[in-house]
């Protein structure tokens, strides 16, 4: 039905001069065709109809886009081949047609073939931009990182844009996992420290060189786990967990008290249960409480997690069952499972990807707050 509103409104446009009766007879042929879902000969039709000329050419190129948003990719690239078989053709609608027969090969993952167009196109002042943007798309799917580095620092925003140097860093990053994968360690983190001088504030890279770094160094992994509650304290929760996980290891829990104790000081730090649980029961209670004590509880989310956190510590035996029931539910609230959301189109997961499988925005992707934790626990009970 879009296929057929759209070809009627383009058909009915003031500047559509159609003349000839056959054309207006063979034309609601072919909407009879898509009509009854006879799409092969509508096809057909409507493709032998188009004369390429200033007044049709509009015609060729929604029919071929609309064929392309169905899915139909094989009907999109020949109409689209069959403009630019037409030797009379005008330059400049000439580049409309391979621009969009490109995108078909894009769509149709024929990548190859959509990449040599994109960059011969990308060559003109008005298509660079939009041919660059569908270029990084391809590497990104074919995963072939080296390309994707070449072109974004060929950009002309390379110098002065945030995000252009954020996005060129995620791509050190992709290289430096295949260098871990193959265990070529020194060359992960050489790649990883590439990424983090290319974009200081890159979590991912701080993330990888910490646990490069845990399997022979704690000291400089701890560091870098530190610098990633600097960077975004909604990770708090998940580092320090990653920090204990990684120094009990070697059995070293003077450097996970030092570290954690330092963590703790952080200005504007939520309470963390693991914190304290650590304390608690690596060192002394007093200890823990005076952790406890530094929060203000009149802060509604600090207190409630503590309140509970005490709980979920004390014997249970005679608590009513009103009070059973919220520590039990607490436990279940934040337990030692992780849960994740895009903070741009709110995808959630189970594992921290560095880039959205929804929206495939790069490093959007965060622990969930207390707060959601708290509020989605409630909602289901």
């Amino acid at each position: 039905m879009v296929i057929i509103i759209s070809l009627a409104y383009i058909y009915y446009k003031p500047s559509a001069k159609v003349t000839k009766n056959i054309f207006n007879a063979e034309y609601y042929r072919g909407l009879n065709y898509l009509l009854n879902n006879e799409e092969d000969k509508a096809f057909k039709i409507f493709t032998a109809l188009m004369d390429v000329d200033s007044s049709t050419i509009e015609t060729h190129l929604a029919l071929g886009g609309l064929y392309r948003k169905r899915g139909e990719f094989d009907k999109a690239i020949l109409i689209h081949q069959n403009l630019l078989s037409r030797p009379t053709l005008e330059a400049e609608l000439k580049n409309q047609a391979l621009y969009e027969l490109s995108k078909d090969f894009h769509s149709a993952g024929l990548y190859d073939r959509s990449e040599k167009i994109f960059r011969n196109l990308s060559e003109i002042k008005s298509y660079r931009q939009s041919c660059l943007e569908h270029l990084l798309k391809i590497y990104e799917v074919t995963k072939d990182w080296e390309k994707a580095i070449e072109l974004v620092k060929s950009m002309d925003t390379i110098t002065d844009n945030e995000k252009t140097l954020a996005l060129l860093a995620q791509y050190y990053c992709e290289i430096s996992s295949i260098y871990n994968k193959d265990n070529q360690i020194e060359k992960a983190i050489a790649i990883s420290k590439k990424a983090l001088k290319t974009n200081k504030n890159c979590i991912r890279a701080n993330y990888q060189l910490a646990k490069y770094y845990s399997k022979n160094d704690i000291g400089i992994s701890v560091q870098y786990y530190h610098s990633i509650i600097h960077q975004n304290k909604d990770f708090s929760k998940y580092i320090i967990n990653k920090i204990i996980h990684t120094a009990k290891k070697i059995q070293n829990n003077n450097i996970i008290l030092k570290t954690l104790m330092s963590i703790s000081e952080i200005k504007e730090m939520p309470f963390i249960p693991d914190i304290y649980f650590f304390i608690l029961y690596e060192k002394d209670k007093e200890t823990a409480m005076k952790y406890i004590n530094t929060f203000d509880r009149t802060d509604l989310v600090n207190n409630f997690v503590i309140t509970h956190t005490l709980a979920s510590t004390e014997d249970q035996t005679g608590l009513n069952g009103v009070i059973h029931d919220l520590v039990n539910s607490y436990k279940n609230i934040f337990s030692s499972n992780f849960y994740f959301i895009c903070n741009n189109c709110g995808y959630k997961s189970n594992e921290l990807n560095w880039k959205c499988p929804s929206c495939n925005t790069w490093e959007t992707i965060v622990p969930k707050s207390a707060v959601d934790i708290i509020e989605e626990g409630k909602h289901s009970e």
